[in-house]
């Protein structure tokens, strides 16, 4: 089988960037390759890490039970490479030992979380491999002149570019495709083998709260009211554990969110993973957008026809959503992603 090599945030202590990256690498494993996660440490995803166990240390909750729960995913489920590598001399030494380079997902391109714009994550090193990329984002609604210039410089050594959002398609002048975050090439039924088995709850609204907006919890309360059920949130920021209807919920991992994710029967998120798991789940959901970084949210919903579960300013969205005709659209997103995996990886 074909070695394949995947280069993305799965060192990330978020439930996005280690459940897309399980994703991917799945996704890969079942087109018939041979694929591991290379264990590359970016600094710029280590001082994020850093600075919000810091942040949980001084706010009273548990970092250091935060990144054992992440650590833990990681050795349980990714294939890793034997090893860590934290420059890219180290890696460039060893890149030959993959017949196939796959850069993404997840914001790799945004040099706002990678320290600049990693030459890495953009394959700027002498190998033999094949290199392309799948759902690569810069993560960010525009770039600056000077970022597009130099995105563009560095994207050149490709072999074939697919991104993740529509937006960032006319910033980049040569041939490239969009394509589906992973999360959504695993069906809920695959996610469901790697989810917690406890049923955590039942009968509540679950928030998965990533930016600090009053509006969120403000939703949540009217939405407890109006379907007479409690709120368990997932959220970074300080919340009373208990209080009234509102439960925080502690720091769990990226099995247990998966199985609240499952087990809710409304959800209320601000994060573009989470309303992806909402839709893969088939939840009521409702979808607040954060103050900047909008495009990844609202080009899913907008290719999903699903724009009008977005909660506005005096609009909170009403009825039942329709996942029959939301499955028939996915499907053929799915095809396409896949197809493009299947047409450059040419495992079998």
């Amino acid at each position: 089988m074909k070695k394949v090599g995947i280069l993305t945030f799965h060192n990330a202590e978020n439930y996005g960037a280690a459940l897309q990256t399980y994703a991917l690498m799945k996704a890969v494993q079942e087109l018939g390759c041979d694929c591991q996660v290379i264990d590359y440490r970016n600094r710029g995803v280590f001082l994020r890490n850093a600075i919000k166990n810091g942040y949980y240390f001084l706010t009273g909750q548990n970092p250091i039970k935060n990144h054992r729960a992440y650590r833990q995913f990681q050795r349980h489920y990714l294939n890793l490479s034997p090893k860590t590598y934290r420059r890219l001399s180290e890696f460039e030494k060893d890149a030959d030992y993959y017949k196939i380079l796959i850069f993404g997902s997840d914001q790799i391109w945004n040099p706002d979380l990678s320290h600049g714009f990693d030459p890495l994550y953009f394959g700027q090193f002498h190998t033999q491999a094949k290199k392309i990329t799948y759902a690569a984002s810069v993560g960010k609604d525009s770039l600056t002149r000077e970022e597009r210039e130099k995105l563009n410089q560095l994207i050149e050594g490709f072999d074939a570019v697919a991104v993740r959002e529509e937006n960032i398609l006319p910033l980049i002048n040569r041939e490239a495709t969009a394509v589906l975050d992973p999360c959504l090439l695993l069906s809920a039924e695959q996610w469901m083998e790697i989810s917690d088995k406890d049923v955590p709850d039942n009968h509540y609204i679950l928030v998965y709260q990533l930016h600090p907006k009053k509006s969120i919890l403000e939703t949540a309360k009217i939405l407890a009211a109006k379907f007479g059920k409690k709120v368990l949130i997932i959220s970074p920021y300080l919340i009373m554990k208990t209080h009234g209807i509102l439960h925080k919920l502690g720091r769990i991992t990226p099995n247990q969110f998966l199985s609240y994710y499952r087990h809710a029967d409304i959800v209320l998120s601000d994060s573009f993973h989470g309303t992806i798991f909402s839709i893969l789940f088939e939840k009521l959901f409702f979808t607040i957008l954060p103050n900047e970084k909008t495009g990844r949210i609202t080009s899913l919903l907008e290719k999903l026809n699903l724009s009008e579960r977005i909660v506005r300013p005096n609009y909170l969205p009403t009825g039942q959503i329709d996942f029959k005709s939301v499955k028939i659209t996915l499907s053929a997103e799915i095809d396409h992603s896949l197809t493009y995996l299947e047409k450059h990886l040419a495992c079998h």
